[in-house]
């Protein structure tokens, strides 16, 4: 079995945003299919959620959903990994 590469908690928590922007188009986010499109352990996921709340990115009611402010951090989020891209760093 290939082993996947390790991601640190800023490449989780991108990765998880990103995920919630686009299941934000349906009516209700579903747990279970956000832990295997992270690839993340349910009870790590549970910790990353409460992590993302308090830091007012997301909010749990009455669905998963993104706030302003965690839409901004994609933006931004998305705009990092460009500009490594262009300079020939990768970040995996």
């Amino acid at each position: 079995m290939r082993r996947l590469p390790r991601r640190d908690k800023l490449k989780i928590y991108g990765d998880l945003r990103t995920i919630l922007y686009g299941e934000a188009k349906t009516e209700k986010v579903v747990l279970t299919r956000v832990q295997l499109k992270t690839n993340v352990p349910f009870d790590r996921l549970k910790v990353y959620l409460t992590e993302l709340t308090e830091l007012g990115l997301i909010i749990e009611e009455p669905t998963l959903r993104l706030t302003e402010k965690g839409k901004q951090y994609i933006k931004e989020y998305q705009n990092v990994l460009d500009f490594m891209k262009r300079m020939g760093l990768t970040y995996s």
